[in-house]
């Protein structure tokens, strides 16, 4: 699994993670202000579609400017990643895969373990190069041969075989893989001829994908820019109207929010929950946001210390109200979560979310500190990355431990960047944490959170808890290595049972995905998969701008 879901990395839905109301306190916010949905629903056509537009979009996080996608791994440089590259199959406006290169469903072979795909006719790069099933091939097999850190999302792919120019055939190993057909096949497609003759360029300054827009130049510490291909091979199906947009980074959240108010950007993505109302009430700018697939939780360590016993877990959790939390800091840019797969993709697979929800501990400090009392004197360390949000979380778990009466818990929270954080909550030493916050983003397949969260192949790189026993990691394992839905429902409803019930974890919220734009900006849908926002064109809206 890679890291690009790690949300601790200065990747994935990081930087939407900014100040938020830090006190208990009760807000009195008047409910009198709009922010709009996903924009489906109002999808309009431009009257002038053939008008120049530009558009200035400013992101939370400076991209990593890795724009191969064999090798890119952060959100912000995807989102324009995904302009650049079409993917052999992509993510409609549900998160369904549809055929974009392809030319249809796989056909499924061999009890599911063998895939093989055709291409559709007429696909070219941005160099003119048509799109060949030697490229397909290339683009499953190269993170793999090479070691990056995409390679997770690839190596259950025993074999990959170009059989003629436009088909292509997959064999996996011995087993089926669950989340092919839902995950994998989104594979980005790459030139494998130029990608060859200089892999560093082609990261860098020469990506060249068969997507609507073409990478023009990028600044680092400045701006991204793209232009919009005027030999599009899918230019009748795909919409798109924008000529040119420039990407910028603006991390600090009041400057970003200056800008849309001055009118100096289009686009802000990640709107702090605290400017959330005054944005949405100001004429001429809308606030629009929608579910994503993230999950953000704290984490216990459960290989040294005494949160190896479930009961100082079950204490903790009984200190405080991880839902009321959510409620005064995270709302309305997020929502409670009580597992840790997000309701975008828990709802589509019929998990048990009541049941789960239910299952969250009431506060109960009596109880809390009656869990606790073999430990007076204790003095948990929990670390936080630089966020504000999850740094508030971490002090409302230490004030709430610090507040117990009748034991003596002192906890400490140390705020740490994003590196010596990702190095230091993955070591399972308890003089280095005994709870750290975190977050996840990742695709519409429980196993893209059960697998790298929870199974021991994540250990000391993707999770820091180091909980499970080899039952526990045998039934992570059945449930990816199979294509039987219900097989897979059953056996991840019994894992995260376990988690839930041996609180190894505490489920926090989930961020919506959010814009705020000048009402210039049409039909800027909200996509829940974050490194797929801002689309700005596909075949069922593409953005436009009014009054240049």
């Amino acid at each position: 699994m890679t890291r690009r879901q790690l949300v601790a990395s200065g990747a994935a839905v990081t930087g939407m993670l900014v100040a938020g109301c830090l006190t208990d306190d009760d807000q009195d916010e008047p409910d009198d202000y709009t922010v709009e949905g996903n924009g489906l629903d109002s999808i309009v056509e431009p009257d002038d579609p053939d008008r120049t537009m530009s558009l200035r979009i400013t992101q939370q996080v400076e991209p990593e400017h890795n724009y191969d996608p064999i090798v890119t791994n952060d959100v912000y440089t995807q989102r324009i990643v995904s302009h650049i590259y079409d993917g052999l199959y992509e993510y409609d406006e549900r998160l369904e895969l549809r055929p974009k290169l392809a030319d249809g469903q796989p056909e499924t072979e061999r009890d599911g373990k063998r895939f093989v795909v055709s291409l559709t006719d007429g696909a070219t790069f941005s160099n003119g190069d048509p799109v060949t099933a030697e490229d397909v091939v290339y683009s499953f097999t190269a993170p793999v041969e090479e070691q990056t850190d995409n390679l997770t999302e690839y190596n259950m792919i025993d074999s990959a075989e170009a059989v003629d120019d436009r088909t292509v055939q997959l064999d996996l190993g011995d087993d089926p893989y669950g989340p092919f057909t839902t995950v994998t096949l989104g594979v980005n497609v790459v030139n494998k001829s130029v990608r060859e003759s200089d892999k560093d360029a082609y990261n860098t300054e020469n990506p060249v994908g068969s997507g609507p827009y073409a990478y023009v130049d990028h600044v680092n510490g400045d701006y991204v820019d793209i232009e919009l291909r005027d030999d599009y091979w899918d230019a009748d199906t795909v919409n798109a109207y924008i000529d040119d947009a420039r990407f910028v980074a603006t991390e600090d959240d009041a400057s970003r929010v200056a800008q849309i108010r001055g009118g100096d950007t289009d686009v802000i993505m990640g709107v702090p929950p605290d400017d959330i109302p005054g944005l949405a009430r100001e004429d001429g700018i809308t606030v629009a946001a929608d579910a994503s697939i993230s999950y953000f939780y704290a984490a216990f360590n459960c290989n040294e210390g005494p949160t190896t016993d479930p009961d100082v877990r079950r204490g903790i959790a009984k200190a405080f109200s991880m839902s009321r939390f959510v409620e005064q800091t995270v709302e309305p840019a997020g929502t409670s979560i009580s597992s840790p797969i997000p309701d975008v993709v828990a709802t589509e697979w019929d998990f048990p979310v009541d049941e789960w929800a239910d299952a969250e501990a009431d506060v109960d400090r009596e109880g809390a500190a009656d869990l606790l009392s073999d430990h007076d004197g204790w003095e948990p360390r929990i670390i936080v990355p630089p966020d504000d949000i999850r740094e508030a979380l971490g002090s409302l778990i230490a004030r709430r431990l610090q507040e117990l009466d009748g034991v003596d818990i002192n906890p400490s929270v140390q705020r740490l960047d994003w590196a010596p954080f990702n190095e230091q909550a993955m070591t399972g030493n308890a003089d280095d944490y005994a709870i750290y916050t975190l977050g996840w983003a990742g695709a519409p397949d429980p196993d893209t959170f059960v697998y790298p969260l929870f199974h021991e192949s994540g250990e000391g790189a993707t999770q820091g808890h180091y909980y499970g026993d080899d039952d526990f990691h045998s039934k992570i394992e059945r449930a990816r290595a199979s294509a039987d839905v219900d097989e897979r429902r059953d056996l991840y409803t019994g894992v995260i049972d376990e988690i839930i019930g041996e609180s190894v974890v505490l489920p926090a919220y989930s961020m919506t995905n959010s814009y705020a734009y000048g009402d210039s900006v049409t039909n800027l849908t909200v996509h829940p998969s974050s490194g797929l926002n801002p689309r700005l064109a596909s075949d069922y809206a593409g953005v436009f701008v009014d009054g240049e």
